[in-house]
């Protein structure tokens, strides 16, 4: 059987805040409740501070999370498309091939890091895919250096893959010296412009 009590009526209401242990209401309690139940996501946070443009920043984003119109991204919305990397004409056209494993573009990024003297970079085919390649060519620059480092390799796979579209939609080719002397001009075009 269930016996209950009674309230006491004459008691006063008392308001407590249920997220804190001591039922005080806090800022930073009500700041960490708007993400409960949110999940996380892997955003990589340098790409928001490199040095380049907005829109080389966000093509970067898309890039990591393999979202960029390659070939393998375009037949699955089944468009008709040439399955091969449009640099090299030999291996299927992925994002992580495109900016990263193509014969082409690791010709052109060892152009770039030569003029720029950036030092010894662990190769391409170290890591398997773009953000730990990335990721551990930034571990060797102090933490001034990384945003301008960031802005090189994006700017490097920005001007990759306008190559790319060149060659897809103008039938119209640069070298490997060209597309490195592109990649080098725009950074330090941006450089001047935000120094």
């Amino acid at each position: 059987m269930i016996q209950l009590q009674a309230r006491d009526t004459n008691a006063d209401d008392e308001i407590t805040w249920r997220w804190t242990p001591n039922g005080e209401y806090t800022t930073k309690s009500a700041y960490r409740i708007q993400f409960i139940g949110r999940t996380r996501t892997s955003l990589f946070h340098p790409i928001w501070k490199a040095k380049t443009e907005p829109k080389c920043r966000f093509f970067a984003w898309l890039l990591l999370q393999k979202k960029i119109l390659t070939a393998d991204n375009l037949a699955k919305r089944g468009w008709p498309q040439d399955t091969l990397c449009k640099l090299c004409n030999s291996e299927p056209e992925t994002p992580t091939h495109l900016c990263k494993d193509c014969i082409f573009t690791r010709a052109s990024w060892d152009r770039l890091i030569s003029w720029l003297q950036v030092g010894s970079l662990p190769p391409t085919t170290v890591m398997t895919t773009l953000k730990g390649w990335w990721k551990k060519c930034r571990a060797g620059f102090d933490k001034h250096n990384k945003p301008f480092f960031d802005g090189i390799i994006i700017y490097f796979w920005w001007n990759i893959w306008k190559e790319r579209n060149r060659r897809t939609f103008n039938q119209v080719s640069k070298s490997e010296e060209e597309v490195a002397l592109l990649t080098k001009e725009d950074f330090q075009q941006f450089s001047l412009a935000f120094s």
